[in-house]
């Protein structure tokens, strides 16, 4: 089975959002990459490297000719591969505590990352190409500007806005670990429609003793 199988059975993907020690920073982590092949292979920083790909960390900026990036790649692997290290071990732990040794194949461990510490210099005149890859930002022309934190995000407390009436669902960690994925809507949903249900019932109630 994939991570993300994996991640889900051990209930990972369950966490949910006033559980977790900073929300902000768990709605801000990049998503999981996976690649699909036939062959099974990876692609990860040590495929890249073999391939003669130059691992550098994030555009900081352009000076003349010389392009700079962070110097913070390093760091950013070795806590990556401490990270999945982690998760790995979750995972084992729990395959061993439910008796599915018999049923598995043996661990398999990616190598460590492997790769030169990167650089923070480039002198662009040896680049030919440039393919910017820069994601995307979240949108919402539609929503008055209070409803918008500093990044652009949306104000909410596990989908509940701060204006009555207004709730969202879809975005990450909304109210689980999985709220932007698939099967992560539905407990979200079910989750909302019980406070909309409770709030409506409310605003009846103090309708009809007014």
């Amino acid at each position: 089975m994939d991570i993300h199988w994996w991640m889900d059975t051990i209930g990972l993907l369950d966490d949910r959002y006033d559980e977790v020690e900073d929300i902000v920073r768990a709605r801000r982590l990049p998503s999981l990459q996976l690649v699909g092949s036939p062959d099974k292979r990876t692609l990860d920083l040590n495929s890249l490297h073999r391939a003669g790909v130059q691992l550098v960390g994030r555009l900081a900026g352009i000076s003349g000719t010389n392009a700079q990036f962070s110097g913070s790649f390093d760091n950013q692997v070795a806590s990556a591969d401490l990270k999945l290290g982690r998760l790995l071990d979750s995972i084992d732990e729990f395959a061993v505590h439910r008796g599915l040794d018999g049923e598995l194949t043996p661990p398999d461990r990616p190598r460590p990352t492997a790769v030169p510490a990167a650089e923070t210099t480039l002198d662009l005149r040896s680049v030919s190409t440039v393919i910017w890859a820069t994601g995307f930002r979240p949108n919402y022309p539609w929503l008055e500007a209070h409803h918008l934190d500093r990044k652009g995000a949306i104000r909410h407390d596990g989908g509940v806005m701060e204006h009555p009436g207004m709730y969202v669902l879809g975005l990450p960690f909304t109210r689980r670990r999985k709220s932007s994925f698939i099967d992560g809507v539905g407990p979200d949903a079910r989750d909302l429609a019980t406070i909309l249900a409770r709030n409506l019932q409310a605003s009846v109630r103090f309708s009809l003793t007014r």
